[in-house]
């Protein structure tokens, strides 16, 4: 997408959804303002618009514009591509006025459904969605469910960032036989967690104390060597004055 369009969607999930082993996610509804990149398959090109816009309006939701691949190899048979009507290119919305349009589009109620194929498109699909949006998730075939939670995720804004929650679903290997440890049992949807702030002033907290303790003990233990040192170093001097002076009274008589 282009630069413009980057700083102007600011509720859009910026992070991918969570990916589960042997599971495969869709979702059913695509919330308005949703973009759906044209991409194409190899050997072909994307033309005219670069992307399409679920937009909605009361009673109505559709995706706006069309995909267009054509051939990039040479000497392939390409359709020839129909020009617009004279005078229709100038009253055209611009790129900027369109993604404007959208996002003003983006508080409509409505969803639209699946978007509409087009030929020669890529295999797999890069939707940038929404804040809100909703998807969920079914093992991949020749896999059974293990552990089912609730097997969905939601892009919401957490701690002032687009964040997915975290969807509760195991797949493993249909052997074709019932496991003992296999469980139904529901678990709750896991939201990441906001750090807090009290908790990390604690922890830094805990750390200058610490560290102030270790620094007062060891300047203790220095204070308590140095007094013993010198102690002895008075009692050593001390005792060799005495002992000279002994000498010297025992030569002297």
């Amino acid at each position: 997408m282009s630069e413009p369009l980057v700083c102007l969607l600011a509720e859009f999930c910026s992070e991918d959804p969570p990916q589960i082993k042997y599971a495969t996610h869709k979702a059913h509804t695509y919330k308005n303002g949703t973009l759906l990149a044209c991409e194409c398959k190899r050997g072909f090109r994307r033309i005219h618009n670069e992307y399409i816009v679920c937009t909605a309006s009361p009673g109505h939701a559709s995706w706006e514009n069309k995909c267009r691949c054509i051939s990039t190899g040479p000497g392939s048979p390409k359709k020839p591509v129909t020009p617009p009507p004279e005078g229709q290119e100038e009253s055209k919305p611009t790129e900027m006025e369109r993604q404007v349009v959208s996002l003003e589009q983006a508080n409509l109620p409505g969803q639209c459904g699946e978007p509409p194929s087009w030929e020669h498109e890529a295999i797999e699909k890069t939707y940038f969605f929404m804040v809100g949006q909703t998807i969920q998730y079914q093992c991949l075939e020749g896999y059974r469910v293990q552990q089912r939670g609730r097997a969905e995720s939601t892009c919401r804004l957490i701690c002032g960032k687009a964040r997915w929650t975290q969807p509760r679903l195991t797949c493993t290997k249909d052997t074709g036989k019932e496991e003992a440890e296999s469980s139904t049992d529901v678990l709750p949807e896991g939201e990441p967690s906001c750090p807090s702030i009290t908790t990390v002033s604690q922890k830094h907290t805990e750390v200058v104390t610490t560290m102030e303790t270790f620094i007062v003990t060891t300047w203790y233990e220095i204070a308590v060597a140095s007094c013993v040192f010198l102690l002895l170093s008075i009692l050593l001097l001390s005792g060799l004055t005495w002992w000279q002076k002994w000498r010297k009274r025992r030569t002297i008589i």
